[in-house]
């Protein structure tokens, strides 16, 4: 992919993921747009920019120029509904308007790999798995919301305008360097702590919930592969179609340190749109582009801990 790059988010989780992909990949440029002023490692320029300053914005996208944009950026965790609104869609917003006006002043198309969620779907969509990109879309959280209205605005781009924008609709992503965010990332927190004896126990809720995860390095190729071969104005889900059991992942973490581990379940009321078994269909992606998740739960969930990749039978699947 011999293009100039612009990715938002790139300091995040997937972003030093996909960065680091693309280093294989030998690109013209590649241009990171964050918040706050990071070092970045040789090979790609980061920029600090605010997606919700729209002049800033409309700035660091006529310097970057880029071909190619992978907008990883957005509130997982906000205060408020309208938090989650000004950062997930005014911010896509704006960038989408720069890159539409750098567009038209190059006369070249840009393409864009928007990465959505799950959670736009909601807990009525989600209640038969395996859940494929033409189930009706009702969110139930503001996060998911958020998400949905981004990806309406992403989809209300003419496929063959100049702004091509592809959606991956991301299901819940896992692997090394993860936070603690995620239930992954606080198991993994935990059970190192306890083991070095920091701490007594895990801590955690819900175990018998099931979930689809990919791994963050899969998802970074499926990215790619929708940069090259999606089709603008479609969704692509982007998941390993099938789910695990929550408490298997804490199970195998505990397993990997070699056991004897104390776990405190606390008993939490159901959250709304909670749903028991939520896992993806991937067959458009697959079709489309070629791309498969090939690294394994086991592998994925080694790898956060830091330790040697161990196969363990605790983990049981569906779908």
């Amino acid at each position: 992919m011999r293009n100039r790059i612009l990715i938002t988010g790139a300091c995040g989780f997937t972003g030093r993921h996909l960065i680091a992909r693309l280093a294989i990949e030998r690109p013209a440029a590649i241009t990171g747009l964050g918040v706050g002023n990071r070092p970045a490692p040789t090979g790609w320029t980061h920029v600090a920019c605010d997606l919700t300053d729209e002049a800033a914005v409309d700035r660091e996208v006529a310097a970057a120029r880029p071909e190619v944009v992978f907008h990883l950026a957005g509130a997982i965790r906000a205060a408020s509904a309208d938090a989650f609104r000004r950062i997930n869609v005014e911010g896509f917003r704006n960038l989408c308007s720069a890159l539409r006006r750098m567009a038209q002043r190059s006369g070249r198309p840009v393409r864009m790999v928007a990465v959505g969620s799950a959670a736009e779907i909601g807990s009525a969509g989600m209640s038969h798995p395996p859940v494929n990109e033409d189930v009706a879309c009702v969110p139930e959280s503001d996060y998911g919301r958020s998400k949905w209205e981004a990806t309406q605005l992403a989809l209300a781009e003419p496929p063959d305008g100049l702004l091509q924008i592809v959606v991956a609709r991301a299901f819940n992503l896992i692997g090394p360097g993860q936070g603690d965010a995620s239930a992954p990332g606080s198991f993994a927190r935990q059970v190192l702590a306890v083991a070095a004896g920091r701490s007594a126990a895990v801590k955690c809720g819900r175990l018998d919930t099931r979930r689809d995860f990919v791994d963050v390095r899969d998802a970074a190729e499926a990215y790619l592969a929708l940069a090259r071969h999606g089709r603008p104005g479609q969704v692509y889900n982007v998941c390993a179609g099938r789910s695990h059991r929550i408490g298997d992942l804490l199970d195998y973490l505990i397993d990997a340190v070699g056991g004897r581990i104390p776990v405190v379940a606390e008993s939490l009321p159901a959250r709304q749109g909670d749903v028991a078994d939520i896992f993806g269909d991937h067959a458009k992606i697959v079709e489309q582009t070629g791309w498969q998740p090939r690294i394994s739960i086991e592998q994925s969930l080694s790898e956060l801990l830091g330790s040697p990749y161990v196969r363990l039978s605790s983990l049981t699947v569906a779908g």
